[in-house]
């Protein structure tokens, strides 16, 4: 990367840096590229030079914000040795980032605010597929190991994702404690059920 890319690249996470300050500041709705330009010092013309509007500026934001969630995991992840204590480690790093984390109610906010925009539809999508690529690996590694019984590795990581994220909206009246308890017992009627071992089919 040559001097001027490398300046540009710093103007580009500059911008996103502020404008994400400034979305958990006012709100999405509230943040217009005005501000953000009077913030950084960054003409409007070279905010839109890196980002082709203010949903691509917060879609970028969610980026950043996932790359570092899937650092910090993979960091994480080593203290596990089972495919199962992964899963719970999964739901653990899940609450602990996104409980009270400043951008959670700002992308509630946006994703309502922009629910008609195929863009941003799919850019939803697509984190929701990379999460649950992630856990269709995982749940795999477990049936080929015999630690989970065979199954449909896919079907099964969009019912444990889709959990996450169930659990996720009914779990903002709880405390941290609470929360955490709640995604435990989750994960472990995910894997056991609660289906006596005597019950008929």
């Amino acid at each position: 990367m040559n001097k001027k890319q490398t300046k540009s690249m710093m103007t580009k996470k500059k911008i996103a840096e502020a404008a994400k300050h400034l979305f958990i500041q006012k709100g999405y709705a509230s943040t217009s590229i005005e501000n953000i330009s009077e913030a950084t010092g960054v003409s409007k013309g070279n905010i839109y030079y890196h980002f082709e509007n203010k949903e691509g500026l917060f879609i970028y934001v969610l980026d950043e914000w996932e790359k570092e969630w899937m650092e910090q995991w993979e960091e994480q992840k080593k203290q596990y040795s089972s495919a199962t204590e992964q899963l719970h480690g999964i739901a653990k790093h899940f609450v602990i980032n996104d409980y009270n984390h400043p951008l959670t109610d700002v992308a509630d906010e946006f994703f309502s605010h922009e629910k008609s925009n195929t863009l941003v539809q799919n850019q939803l999508y697509k984190t929701i597929n990379t999460r649950i690529s992630y856990s269709q690996n995982l749940l795999s590694e477990g049936i080929a190991s015999g630690e989970f019984k065979s199954d449909n590795a896919l079907l099964l990581a969009k019912i444990f994702d889709t959990l996450l994220y169930g659990l996720n909206n009914t779990c903002r009246d709880l405390d941290m404690k609470q929360t955490l308890d709640l995604y435990a017992k989750a994960i472990d009627t995910f894997l056991y059920g609660i289906a006596s071992v005597d019950s008929n089919h």
